[in-house]
């Protein structure tokens, strides 16, 4: 007897017409939708602000731009100067998707300084923002990660939108509204965020001072990534003491060993290991005194996701450090 074919779910017109997909470049979990449509039920003023009164969580990042579409406002993100639909430009790389300097503008929606390309902010509250993980642009969200304001540690604590208010409600110690309550129950994710993570750390080639990690492809010949020259101690305490001195001389001194390290770096991109600059640019990114090397976070991030076909990352990346560097990044 042939096996029943699974029901294929439906897609509502709402989804259809936001597009969040096309226009973002990335894909996305149900509960975007799911929490979307509760949100414009339970607050239609400002749908972003509905978790307020309960977690003093505010929906952010994609949710924004749901807010935008909802009001009617004019998105001039997705129109040229005439005021004509901005055209999208193809970009190469593993996903092949449509990467348009459009797409990445809506990627930096609420995005601060330490959240690197994987990281998509989806909400936040006074002391975390908290956002999609997807190592890659091609996948769907792994799960929802938060960073502290200020700090470059990114943690995973939620395995999609509705298991994050459930954890978050948990550690606030309030009960969601009946209607909310059932919609937890109905689309949050069943699955265990320790299995989640578990798996992933099998593929993550170095933790980074983010403790997330980074993962990149190695192919059977062990291609694809190589060690730092230095420890993590010994980076941590040069970045430190480099950026605690004034003295050019000193600092030269004190950074030598990474300026080799970066020379190693250009090898090991000839020779197919991109991780290596990868994880020294993340690195350096997560790290207290980042702010003090934006020229060597510019330089390695952006060309590491170029050469991992990473091309939204990569752009998203480029994009970050201009912000930063001008200033109207937090």
């Amino acid at each position: 007897m042939p096996e029943p074919k699974a029901k294929r779910r439906r897609v509502s017109e709402e989804t259809k017409t936001y597009n969040l997909e096309e226009v973002f470049c990335v894909k996305f979990n149900p509960d975007v939708e799911e929490l979307w449509k509760w949100a414009c039920s339970s607050n239609t003023d400002n749908p972003q602000d509905s978790l307020y009164p309960l977690l003093n969580l505010k929906l952010c990042g994609v949710f924004k731009y749901l807010q935008d579409f909802k009001d009617k406002k004019e998105n001039t993100l997705f129109k040229d100067q005439k005021g004509k639909p901005a055209s999208k430009d193809k970009g190469k790389g593993e996903d092949k998707n449509r990467v348009s300097e459009e797409s990445v503008k809506l990627h930096m929606l609420d995005r601060e300084w330490q959240c690197p390309p994987e990281f998509q902010p989806c909400a936040r509250n006074k002391s975390h923002l908290f956002g999609f993980w997807r190592d890659t642009p091609t996948e769907n969200p792994i799960f929802v990660v938060e960073k502290k304001n200020g700090c470059g540690v990114i943690t995973p604590v939620a395995t999609d939108l509705f298991d994050l208010i459930r954890v978050l409600g948990k550690r606030e110690k309030v009960s969601p509204s009946k209607d909310l309550d059932k919609l937890i129950n109905k689309h949050a994710s069943t699955e265990d965020l320790r299995r989640i993570t578990a798996a992933r750390n099998k593929t993550v080639v170095a933790k980074t001072f983010n403790k997330i990690g980074i993962v990149v492809p190695i192919s059977k010949n062990d291609v694809g990534y190589r060690p730092l020259t230095m420890t993590y101690a010994e980076l941590d305490e040069m970045l430190t003491k480099s950026s605690e001195t004034e003295d050019e001389a000193k600092k030269d001194k004190i950074l030598a060993p990474f300026d080799e390290c970066i020379n190693y770096i250009q090898f090991a991109n000839d020779e197919c290991d991109y991780g290596m600059g990868f994880e020294m640019g993340m690195c350096v990114y997560s790290h207290a005194t980042s702010r003090n090397f934006m020229g060597t976070i510019s330089s390695l991030l952006p060309l590491s996701y170029d050469l991992l076909g990473r091309t939204l990352y990569s752009k998203i990346m480029r994009k970050t450090c201009e912000e930063a560097e001008s200033g109207s990044m937090l």
